[in-house]
């Protein structure tokens, strides 16, 4: 089974062409402009010193990078000049500031360079991952390579340090994320060293004496084939299941394939919300046991929310289900929707189902915030929102030899090699779908939602 991406798919109207209208007119200008007001654009110039204000933090690469790749898959259908010279301007910076080593990271390069790869929990694999995956997005919709060229010089820096020399404090990263970037590269270079990288960080988890800290919270308690159900910090182990579930696609691995369909049995009947949301826990942003989802003091993170949908997207890959499609649309219109203010310029980090107002004075209990924010401490939800509209058209299908499978429901046209496919509803506000399609005789698989009663 192969997916068919967004640059194959044109949102052309109705809810989700809104919505990425929204993202494309302020949401993207909206968190530019705080991410350039708490400093995290300007310490891509890798100038700050010690007394100066705007001290980069440690995950600010992976803020900006979500926020590169969002604008790649914007231009492919909207061409914008202001947001293509600010990817160019940032990818300017990365260049000049790279090491000669290959290297890049705007914290460490001037805040402890002497610290490079030492602590699994400071995040320089995840923010590595997510610029690796900005210059994949960079590459395919501009054609230009200078920016993925850069980036295989820092995998490349990451194999000769983790693997072939094993100098690094840490084996397998604090934060997965660097698995997902890994596979995209190896997709979109034919690199075999990428997906053995993958491989390595996979095979390694779970055992390794390096690996110190919370290793529940981290995913780092088993080996990943015996990871069975999902534990630890929600995004982490969403994450950590893409990446099982993309080499359990590229390379065969059926054992893998079965922990991914334990993991997300788990997930969809002991610990998802009604929302779609996962994660019931303030404390380490995590899971906890089986059918504990508190509806008020939920923490379900809008991040987590897109992780399950990219790991239920992977696993229709794996095995055509409708229960996966079923899962995304519920994450579609709930647990990831309610991240983002109607007015595209404001955010949740946390999506509780209940906020009563005179139980927040209550003394000894966490309740979440009640207003949407424009930009927080951590603010890796509002850039993973716009990237997650911008390239929703990658949900809509998937092909193999018997023909084409539809998953989800947007008024769109897949252009193919030798046909053409429009979809025509107002879905969600109408249950109506058409379809005309034009070209080589084929046959059309419909998902039939979960909830549906009849046709």
């Amino acid at each position: 089974m192969k997916k068919v991406t967004y640059a194959s798919c044109h949102i052309t109207g109705g809810f989700w062409a809104n919505m990425q209208k929204l993202i494309r007119e302020t949401s993207m200008h909206a968190v530019y402009n705080r991410f350039d007001e708490t400093g995290r654009i300007g310490a891509f110039r890798c100038d700050w010193k010690e007394g100066m204000d705007n001290k980069p933090h440690y995950y600010w690469d992976s803020d900006v990078a979500k926020w590169m790749e969002s604008v790649a898959y914007i231009i492919r259908k909207y061409p914008n000049q202001e947001l293509e010279e600010a990817v160019e301007t940032l990818i300017d910076q990365i260049e000049k500031n790279q090491g000669a080593d290959g290297y890049f990271n705007i914290y460490f390069t001037v805040v402890m360079p002497e610290k490079r790869f030492s602590n699994r929990d400071w995040h320089e694999l995840y923010c590595a991952g997510h610029l690796i995956e900005a210059a994949v997005a960079w590459y395919e919709t501009t054609g230009r390579d200078r920016f993925l060229h850069m980036m295989c010089r820092y995998a490349d820096y990451i194999e000769k340090v983790f693997i072939i020399d094993g100098s690094a404090g840490y084996v397998t990263p604090g934060h997965e994320e660097i698995e997902l970037a890994l596979v995209k590269l190896y997709d979109v270079t034919g690199e075999k060293r990428y997906i053995k990288m993958v491989q390595f960080f996979l095979d390694h988890r779970g055992y390794n004496e390096k690996n110190e800290g919370d290793s529940i919270n981290i995913q780092a308690h088993k080996p990943v084939r015996e990871q069975y159900t999902a534990e630890g910090h929600a995004v982490r182990a969403m994450y950590l299941a893409c990446a099982m579930a993309d080499v359990a696609l590229r390379m065969g691995d059926k054992n893998l394939k079965f922990a991914c369909e334990k993991m997300f049995e788990n997930i969809i009947n002991q610990r998802m919300y009604i929302t779609g949301g996962i994660g019931s826990s303030a404390v380490g942003e995590a899971f906890t046991v089986d059918y504990d989802l508190p509806n008020i003091t939920a923490y379900t993170e809008t991040c987590a929310a897109i992780g399950l949908a990219l790991f239920a997207q992977r696993m229709m890959l794996l095995d055509m289900n409708g229960v996966y499609g079923d899962v995304i649309e519920k994450v579609l219109y709930n647990g990831f929707l309610s991240g983002i203010s109607l007015d595209g310029k404001a955010f949740f980090y946390e999506n509780p189902l209940e906020i009563p107002p005179a139980e927040q004075k209550a003394p000894g209990v966490r309740y979440p915030i009640t207003k949407r924010l424009e930009v927080f401490r951590c603010s890796c939800c509002p850039p993973n929102i716009t990237r997650f509209v911008s390239s929703v058209g990658d949900f809509l299908y998937t092909v193999d030899e018997k023909g084409i499978y539809c998953h989800q429901f947007m008024e769109s046209v897949y252009e193919g090699e030798d046909f053409t496919l429009m979809m025509k509803t107002d879905y969600p506000h109408s249950g109506k779908v058409r379809f005309d399609y034009r070209g080589q005789p084929t046959t059309l698989f419909v998902r039939v939602p979960g909830w549906c009663d009849g046709l």
